[in-house]
């Protein structure tokens, strides 16, 4: 007996067909009462189709569980078996073909479903994504004119670096410009404190040269009041020696000889006083003047 059902996946036995024997009993008996197959129905000579297949097993009792074999129409048991049996493994493979793509269906089923559930989440991210990608944009847009902003006052500061450096540049020039009019107006000063030295040292020569002079004239003018003086004093008191002459006179007879009779000796010293005090008086006030 073949099964009606194989289970998908399993393995399908193996049916052997055997020759028919005789003395069984004939495959085919009719409904009314166990009446044999009509031989002319065996020896047709009709191509074989599953709906002939169909109709003759159709024919066949349910509950038959004996076959009347027939001699007449071994040959096409023999010939309807093989179909059967091919029939029926075609079937099975149909069978498990169908098995195997209900199962992929159902795979491509939970797979569609889980795919769809990962579609939604995947949405739900692609939102999540583009909500945080506008604020990105906008964080970008601020960055970008801070950037901007910071790049205009990093400008600002160069050009205000490049005018602290050509300021710099310019005090540098001034500065080195300061130095050698310093160093020059340092050399000329040294210059003229040799000059004013060397003139000072002149200055003093003939400072000192015209005060050797000027003392030796005034020696000489000194020299000369006194004498003048002493000759006034000499003619104003009478006497008509002079001072040499007065000296080589005996001194017993200095007093009567010098002073006439109406003269006296101590007016005489008060005349010669007054006269050397006059004398000397322009001499100390010509002196207190040069110094």
């Amino acid at each position: 007996m073949v099964p009606d059902e194989v289970a998908p996946g399993e393995t399908h036995p193996t049916v052997n067909v055997e020759a028919p024997n005789p003395e069984q009993e004939s495959p085919f008996v009719a409904s009314s009462g166990g009446d044999l197959v009509d031989d002319a129905t065996c020896t047709s000579a009709s191509p074989f189709s599953y709906a002939e297949l169909e109709d003759k097993l159709k024919q066949i009792p349910p509950g038959l569980t004996t076959i009347i074999p027939s001699a007449r129409c071994s040959r096409w048991w023999k010939r309807y078996t093989f179909f059967l049996v091919s029939g029926l493994c075609g079937m099975a493979q149909q069978h498990d073909l169908f098995s195997d793509l209900l199962r992929t269906t159902d795979y491509m089923k939970a797979f569609a479903s889980r795919h769809k559930n990962s579609e939604d989440q995947l949405r739900l991210r692609l939102a999540e994504a583009e909500a945080s990608l506008s604020t990105a944009r906008g964080e970008n847009e601020a960055l970008r004119a801070d950037l901007a902003e910071a790049k205009s006052r990093e400008e600002s500061m160069e050009a205000r670096l490049h005018e602290a450096e050509d300021e710099m540049a310019r005090l540098r020039g001034e500065v080195r410009q300061l130095r050698t009019e310093a160093s020059i107006e340092k050399k000329q000063k040294e210059d003229l404190q040799l000059r004013l030295t060397a003139q000072k040292e002149e200055l003093e020569r003939e400072f000192a040269a015209e005060r050797e002079e000027l003392e030796a004239d005034y020696k000489k003018q000194v020299d000369d009041t006194f004498i003048f003086g002493y000759r006034c004093c000499m003619k104003k008191n009478g006497i008509k020696r002079d001072v040499l002459q007065f000296l080589r006179v005996k001194r017993s007879n200095f007093l009567t000889s010098l002073l006439p009779d109406s003269f006296s000796f101590c007016n005489f010293s008060c005349n010669l006083l007054s006269v050397f005090l006059v004398v000397r008086r322009p001499l100390c006030t010509h002196i207190y003047i040069y110094q």
